[in-house]
């Protein structure tokens, strides 16, 4: 070789190894609920070559090197779906790596396959494998603080196999924890899923990759009948019409929920499950206004599929303390007055007036959303808040709505002929109605099946309007990003489940309680700051009622068309072993 040709070969910019730029990899094992909350770092110089990648994080966490995947994660590359080749010398460059920059990827089961561990005895692991457990991982770009890498030390009571649950758990696409929760929620519905097995998919009509209700139907065959530990939900979120890149943006669970639901009410019109939705999930409530002079009362009837909670009121420094002193807050009247006068249009003039909500119907599903997220004014940043607000296991709704609104707000005497849903009332006696801020008449309102028919007993609003949770969704991380998972009550066996992607293990009361939030000591204004960022996110409740509480149907109940699919599903998984 001609005296310095070598240094020919390297590039202008790096002299020598000293001066190489470095590549910052923070892996995310989503293999095991014991870790997916916690990331792997790993420094390599860029000129490093893939599979060197994958044999330094083999060693790391322990696992043989080609029986686990790594994938692109929190948005980095998402145009390159594909797992990376852990049998590749392209250097880390060129597979897209930045250098100086955060480079975060997850490790994944392959092929729907728990990675292998290494070594039985954990003593031979790198020993720098103990001190890889930081905390939840940020999202690129976010602001690092405290809270983002405290380790959770969220332990379960036990670990267990899906052979021993005896539930499959959900791949995750690299950022669709969010949907896994709500699918897996979904699917531990007994209701909605009796109601979908029975919708018939007719393949003449439509093309099978498109229709989510079929898609939703083949998933939920699979999660009931596969052997896998976890399996895909791909073709899932094809049918909604999502390309690569939508599938990893982290999507709200509210607003995936409602675009889901929007898609089934499309696809179900004229059918048996045509009004399914409105059925289970959907809920009135009466937006109205009081004038304080005349008792003159303009209202706008609302229909909702989820109620939203503050965690915080705004301006206070203090978090309310319970589910249901937020509802309470959610339904207390305000008072318009000074520069906010309503203009009566009883009186003609602008006077002193009382706004609030009432509801005036709970659905048979009732979700509530706990708002965590919230904007800071004084840093101009989105912020979580993590605050504890308790919830309980069994909820009594009844307090929450108001008898006299019972008479139906479509009754003659109440009915602006210009519109369905908005009107006016005037009564002598109205103006003394809210005599009593804080007080909140009890009462029940039940439909018949026509749903024209409402009926007020006080004596029964215990019995009638008594719920149970079965579904906690929580988030994990910051505002920023981080991960959902979702503890489910089975109505099986009335144990509770966490459906954490791949990983499905039995948990207990304890673990819910810790989806409370916050921290022990004051609930002062900083002290969101310092709680646990591991907190329930949105919650559902059934309603307790023998005679509408349905259970999952057994295979001998299946439709026939349900019966083909499992018997095709089967058909094709033994194909692909």
């Amino acid at each position: 070789m001609v005296p310095g040709e070598e240094n020919q070969l390297v590039p202008k910019e790096i002299e020598n190894a000293a001066e190489e730029p470095r590549v910052l990899c923070i892996i995310q094992d989503t293999t095991n609920s014991k870790t997916v909350n916690e990331r792997i770092t790993v420094n390599l110089p860029a000129s490093t070559p893939v599979r060197k990648l994958f044999e330094d994080v083999a060693n790391k966490v322990g696992y043989i090197n080609g029986t686990f995947d790594l994938t692109w994660g929190n948005g980095i590359n998402t145009a390159d779906l594909a797992p990376l080749d852990h049998t590749s010398d392209k250097s880390l460059l060129d597979a897209n790596f930045e250098p100086g920059k955060k480079n975060f990827l997850h490790l994944t089961d392959k092929d729907g396959e728990q990675p292998q561990m290494l070594l039985d005895d954990s003593s031979h692991v790198d020993d720098s494998v103990h001190d890889r457990f930081i905390g939840p991982l940020p999202r690129e770009g976010s602001v690092a603080s405290t809270s983002d890498y405290v380790s959770q030390s969220y332990s379960y009571s036990s670990i267990l196999n899906k052979s021993e649950t005896g539930y499959v758990g959900l791949v995750n696409q690299a950022m669709t924890c969010y949907l896994n929760s709500l699918l897996q929620t979904l699917f531990m519905t007994p209701e909605f899923r009796n109601a979908l097995y029975k919708w018939e998919f007719e393949e003449s009509e439509e093309d099978p990759v498109t229709s989510i209700p079929y898609q939703l139907q083949r998933l939920f065959v699979l999660l009931q009948t596969s052997k896998k530990r976890a399996i895909e939900t791909t073709d899932v979120t094809r049918s909604f019409g999502w390309d690569s890149s939508e599938a990893w943006q982290q999507h709200d669970v509210q607003e995936l929920c409602r675009v889901m639901f929007d898609a089934l009410e499309q696809k179900w019109k004229q059918t048996e499950q045509a009004d399914l939705i409105n059925e289970l999930y959907q809920g009135k409530l009466k937006d109205y206004v009081r004038c304080l002079e005349c008792g003159y009362e303009g209202w706008r009837i609302d229909t909702y599929l989820d109620i939203p909670l503050v965690i915080r009121p705004y301006g206070s420094s203090q978090a309310f303390a319970s589910v249901e002193e937020a509802l309470h807050a959610f339904i207390q009247p305000e008072i318009l007055d000074g520069p906010n006068q309503y203009f009566c249009e009883r009186c003609k003039k602008k006077c002193d007036a009382r706004k609030g909500l009432r509801f005036l119907h709970f659905p048979y599903l009732l979700t509530l959303q706990l708002k965590r997220f919230d904007f800071d004014y004084t840093t101009m940043h989105r912020i979580k808040l993590n605050d504890r607000m308790s919830f309980p296991e069994e909820l009594d709704m009844s307090t929450f709505i108001d008898i006299e609104d019972e008479k139906s707000p479509q009754t003659e005497s109440c009915t602006d002929s210009g519109a369905e849903n908005e009107g006016s009332c005037h009564s002598d006696q109205m103006s003394n109605d809210f005599s009593t801020d804080d007080a909140v008449d009890e009462g029940i309102c039940l439909e018949s099946s026509t749903g024209s028919e409402k009926i007020s007993k006080p004596g029964l609003e215990k019995n009638s309007l008594m719920y149970e949770l079965f579904s906690v969704m929580v988030h994990s991380g910051s505002a920023a990003g981080g991960h959902y998972y979702a503890c489910i009550k089975s109505f099986s066996d009335d144990q509770w489940y966490s459906f954490n992607d791949q990983h499905v293990s039995r948990i207990t009361q304890e673990d819910i309680k810790k989806t409370h939030g916050g921290s022990s000591g004051s609930r002062g204004y900083y002290s969101s700051a310092f709680a646990s960022s591991t907190n329930a996110y949105m919650l559902i409740y059934r309603l307790k009622d023998p005679t509408r509480n349905a259970k999952f149907l057994e295979v001998d109940e299946y439709p026939e068309h349900i019966k083909n699919l499992v018997q095709k599903e089967r058909e094709l998984e033994k194909k692909k072993k």
